[in-house]
């Protein structure tokens, strides 16, 4: 299978099918809806929703079946980083090789549109044509991946971090887990639910979705000290300037992507009970997390 062509194609696909789901620009607001569209299509990999149409497959699924569940995590996603780029937050000025939603459209609209893309996902998968049952758990899972269980409380925690020293690996590992983790973990085991994995299947894929999750961040980790700022297509040095703690302080660079190596042989190790043809892309997409330009 060559990655590349598999990533282009199921990208192409959210694309197409992310904006059939926002509603109808009003008379009047026409500002929000620009930002909106903005932060949608300027750019970004898609891992989250092509995540999700695999795990659909990988149990026995269509993708097709998964298309509005990915979008809708596509969303949460997408809000996720405009408020992150925020002043109050980040302060970060590019995203995805772009100006960030807020130093385009200003703080109050940048805002809006993270609030606006947040509900209209929730509004899209409760209005999701599919079975009851199975719609109801995907949208439980992305609900406690996305709020004060998961994604927000990691963010809270990563604030309430920045400029300590006295940070503990336990606590970085907290932060990773839940600020980044817990959404692409939600990604995979959604699309598994969706496709009508069994209970060990669905677990099999939270695990690998655990490991790649902490990965992914551990990669950041080191692109934001090592990284190319044209290639990544974001704001680099960041970290050091916030005065944060990250595995590449603990580790170092080579230590960090050392670990972030080992977490994705774990999450290979995990697919074992899946079909050799149907675990592939999941075992790909796994290692290009860690093989990102740096």
């Amino acid at each position: 299978m060559d990655l590349k062509e598999y990533l282009r194609k199921r990208k192409k696909i959210v694309d197409e099918e992310i904006l059939k789901l926002l509603p109808s620009e009003p008379e009047y607001g026409k500002r929000l809806y620009e930002a909106v569209r903005y932060s949608l299509t300027v750019g970004g990999k898609r891992l989250r929703p092509i995540l999700c149409m695999a795990g659909c497959e990988v149990v026995g699924g269509r993708f097709e079946e998964a298309i509005t569940p990915a979008c809708a995590i596509e969303m949460i996603h997408t809000y996720s980083l405009i408020h992150d780029d925020l002043p109050a937050m980040d302060n970060d000025t590019l995203r995805r090789g772009a100006p960030t939603t807020w130093v385009k459209f200003g703080e109050a609209t940048a805002i809006l549109a993270g609030d606006a893309l947040l509900n209209r996902a929730f509004e899209v998968l409760s209005e999701w044509n599919f079975d009851c049952e199975r719609k109801v758990r995907v949208i439980s899972e992305i609900s406690r991946a996305s709020g004060m269980l998961g994604m927000v409380l990691g963010q809270q925690c990563d604030i309430d971090a920045e400029g300590r020293s006295d940070v503990s690996l336990e606590e970085l590992l907290f932060i990773h887990k839940h600020k980044t983790g817990r959404l692409i973990t939600a990604s995979v085991v959604s699309g598994g639910i969706t496709g009508g994995g069994s209970e060990e299947e669905i677990g099999a894929l939270r695990k690998y979705g655990n490991h790649i999750g902490l990965a992914f961040q551990i990669t950041d980790d080191v692109l934001d000290v090592v990284g190319d700022e044209k290639k990544i297509g974001k704001n680099v040095g960041s970290d050091f300037e916030k005065g944060k703690v990250t595995f590449v302080t603990f580790f170092g660079v080579d230590g960090a992507l050392e670990r972030a190596k080992e977490e994705i042989e774990r999450a290979v190790e995990v697919l074992r009970i899946f079909d050799v043809e149907k675990r592939e892309p999941l075992e790909k997409i796994a290692r290009f997390i860690v093989e990102r330009e740096y």
